[in-house]
């Protein structure tokens, strides 16, 4: 277990080095999570660990301490914290050309403070930073802050694994968790004294609220954080069951993942999910309508809907703790929150690692529909989606919406990495959101509610969130999903407090909702010669812009 936190609390991320002393603009967070700066929870807690991120700050090989107690200088670097006319020593843990980890100090004064690094006596540019009482974050399996947590399954005292989708947790298991941020404590440089922080902390598992038996820091190290919870009897089973924590009733986490399975058995049941996790030749097919309703920050509203073939066949590197956001969704009836670096309604893209080798070769596409036929689309070796078309009210330009309810084929001509191969779908009539517009302003300090009709029996339903803050370069997204059959769906404040409100100025925010199907969940497998797994789906997603306060 050991080599496994070392990992996750010094590992360095690529960075290009150049001759000058500098940290990297919005270059200082959360070591577990990397949460952007601009987040509800991308603040540094007192005595927390947090990386600083730049050129030259450190010396070319790395260095981390070994032995108590912790000095304020280490491999010729130190760090100021200042606010007015109060300076604190943090402490460095790590420090590398690019990175480094350190240890916020507990009496480091709250509010915004200015950091700077002294590196051979070259001084950086101070970096704006906002200290708060609490703010924690898990450490994943990858170090990325996404994905598999650093979760150990208590069996016996000489028996606690890590969790993962071989060896999941049964509900009423016991389980020990890793992080930073949970609050101050009286000494910082020395091993930590064992014992329950102050801090209130309440623990969610799969959507479901979690008895803690132990939050402090761990005897091991400094700004280490030790979570020891029960898994609720009435946790869903899952690969990926997200994870989240609030302290003090305000500040939200990012999720990370773990295995869930009544009966501690291997929870990679389906084909996909195998080869994600084995390795192998598998992909999804989809079909895509957005629809989505802009009447924020514009002078007349308007409906702007698009039709997208998105094809996602891959060679699958395989691993035990393999992520990807978009397959790894979380289970119905719970919801994951992920924080990333910039304006996520532009890029749509969340932190994830590199899980396939390269795109299939089958060929082009052939896609026939109620509107006739369309192709080929080609597979290429950058972009995974071909454009059908759009429609926009109250413009001039003429409807060229192709993905109309009705039955479909999608043919593969074939290629290097499988023979032609032919499917069909039906894309049913869309569900009717039905309080859609009746949203404006959310106040995220209380339960939101989304319902909705005529969504087909046996469709999974999702709501996913996200809020953009342009100044600051920084998104929170969130993921709630409904059960099977379900009409509608509740979104609790503790993870609608993880997005930022809205500005003021209308043009530094965007916030938006979309209620869509699940493509995973309602796809629909088939077979084909020289894929070990394969599925086709059909995926409709409403929007709505909204104003967060």
């Amino acid at each position: 277990m050991r080599p496994l936190l070392v990992a996750s609390l010094f590992a360095s991320l690529p960075i290009a080095l150049s001759a000058q002393t500098a940290i990297f603009p919005h270059g200082i967070v959360n070591v577990a999570s990397y949460t952007p700066a601009g987040l509800p929870g991308g603040s540094i807690a007192r005595g927390s660990i947090f990386a600083i991120f730049g050129t030259n700050i450190g010396p070319s090989t790395g260095v981390q301490v070994s032995t108590f107690p912790i000095a304020a200088t280490l491999a010729g670097v130190s760090i100021q914290v200042t606010q007015g006319a109060a300076t604190v020593a943090a402490l460095p843990l790590y420090v590398s050309a690019g990175q480094i980890n350190a240890l916020m100090p507990s009496n480091t004064p709250l509010g915004l403070v200015s950091v700077r690094v002294t590196f051979n006596n070259l001084r950086t540019n101070p970096s704006t930073v906002r200290v708060v009482n609490s703010s924690f974050a898990f450490f994943s399996v990858a170090s990325s802050g996404v994905g598999p947590g650093v979760f150990q399954n208590f069996v016996a005292s000489d028996n606690q694994p890590v969790n993962s989708p071989l060896v999941t947790a049964k509900p009423g298991q016991v389980i020990t968790a890793y992080g930073t941020g949970l609050g101050p404590v009286a000494v910082d440089n020395v091993a930590p004294t064992p014992g329950n922080l102050s801090t209130p902390v309440e623990v969610t598992v799969g959507g479901q609220p979690a008895k803690v038996l132990y939050s402090g820091r761990s005897p091991c190290c400094s700004g280490l954080d030790q979570i020891v919870f029960q898994v609720p009897d009435n946790t869903p089973s899952g690969c990926w069951v997200p994870v989240y924590l609030r302290t003090a009733g305000t500040t939200t986490s990012s999720a990370v993942t773990m295995a869930v399975d009544a009966q501690g058995s291997s929870c990679a049941t389906d084909a996909l999910t195998q080869t994600f996790l084995n390795g192998g030749k598998a992909g999804i097919l989809s079909l895509v309508r957005t629809a989505v309703r802009q009447d924020v920050g514009v002078k007349t509203p308007s409906d702007i809907t698009t039709d997208y073939f998105v094809y996602d066949l891959t060679q699958q590197k395989g691993g035990t703790f393999n992520f990807s956001p978009w397959f790894s969704m979380p289970p119905a009836g719970s919801c994951t929150i992920y924080g990333v670096g910039g304006d996520w309604t532009t890029t749509g893209l969340l932190i994830e690692g590199s899980t396939a080798a390269k795109l299939l070769d089958v060929g082009a596409f052939t896609i026939n529909g109620p509107r006739g036929i369309s192709g080929p689309q080609s597979l290429g070796s950058g972009s995974q989606a071909a454009h059908f078309g759009s429609a926009w009210s109250g413009s001039t330009l003429p409807n060229q919406l192709y993905l109309d309810p009705g039955s479909y084929s999608v043919a593969a001509a074939g290629g290097a990495d499988a023979p032609a191969f032919q499917t069909s779908l039906i894309i049913p009539n869309p569900f009717t959101w039905t309080n859609r517009n009746q949203l404006g302003v959310i106040d995220r300090t209380q339960p939101l509610n989304i319902a909705w009709t005529g969504a087909a029996a046996n469709q999974s339903l999702a709501i996913v969130g996200v809020s953009a803050d342009l100044p600051t370069n920084s998104s929170a997204v969130f993921v709630c999903v409904a059960p099977s059959g379900a009409s509608s769906i509740t979104v609790p404040p503790a993870v609608l407090s993880a997005l930022p409100a809205s500005r003021l100025n209308a043009k530094q925010s965007k916030a938006v909702l979309y209620l869509g199907n699940l493509p995973v969940s309602n796809a629909t497998r088939f077979t084909v010669s020289g894929l070990d797994a394969a599925a086709v789906t059909s995926l409709y997603m409403s929007g709505k812009t909204v104003t967060l306060k």
